[in-house]
């Protein structure tokens, strides 16, 4: 009797840890966390990041269901940027890259500016990261904001420093857009990445 009641304390507990520990560590400790950004780190540990850089990181949807980097950055192409892909990370969703899976644009890797907003001096000092899917209509899964979270946590902590401000499109670019959509939780983001004030775009 008493081997079948730890079997079973057993059972519960290998339960429960595989239902829910990877959020509550996304969540906790993201930038030590390696479940989506493992060829993130990879990659960037190669680059020439120059310190001050970057000045800014700014959250972005694609507003359309489908899609990945390589797709958009055809697109993107197509429209006449020379760059390519506007951003410098994609998330993907599950439909034509894995969910959660954190692509690497050309832009990161060359280490120049982007081409995610409309201002200019923004986009020269900005990393656009941008989840797949259209927040107006759907939430993002969780698998994209917890990749999110990783990798604005990885990049913040060892890469280009805490100092970089936090926003996404529609407060960089007001009137102009409803990036990243409503179901996108701004505020959480906010309370882990510092607050937003049109005073801070310089």
């Amino acid at each position: 009797m008493k081997t079948r009641r730890s079997f079973i304390k057993y059972l519960a507990a290998a339960s429960l840890a595989a239902a829910v520990p990877i959020d509550v560590y996304a969540r906790k400790r993201p930038e030590s966390s390696i479940l989506f950004t493992r060829n993130v780190r990879k990659q960037t540990d190669k680059l020439l990041i120059v310190p001050g850089r970057w000045k800014w990181i700014v959250g972005h949807h694609s507003a359309i269901k489908n899609g990945n980097a390589a797709i958009y950055d055809k697109e993107h192409r197509r429209r006449g940027m020379e760059n390519g892909l506007a951003y410098h990370f994609v998330i993907g969703n599950g439909l034509d890259s894995d969910d959660g899976e954190i692509e690497i644009g050309s832009r990161w890797l060359r280490q120049i500016k982007g081409g995610h907003v409309h201002r200019e001096e923004i986009n020269e000092v900005g990393i656009g990261i941008c989840l797949v899917g259209n927040f107006e209509e759907t939430k993002p899964s969780s698998k994209q904001l917890m990749a999110f979270r990783e990798l604005v946590s990885y990049l913040r902590s060892d890469v280009v420093g805490k100092k970089v401000r936090f926003a996404v499109h529609k407060e960089i670019d007001p009137g102009r857009t409803v990036c990243p959509g409503r179901y996108f939780p701004v505020a959480q983001m906010h309370g882990l990445y510092g607050p937003f004030t049109r005073g801070n775009i310089t």
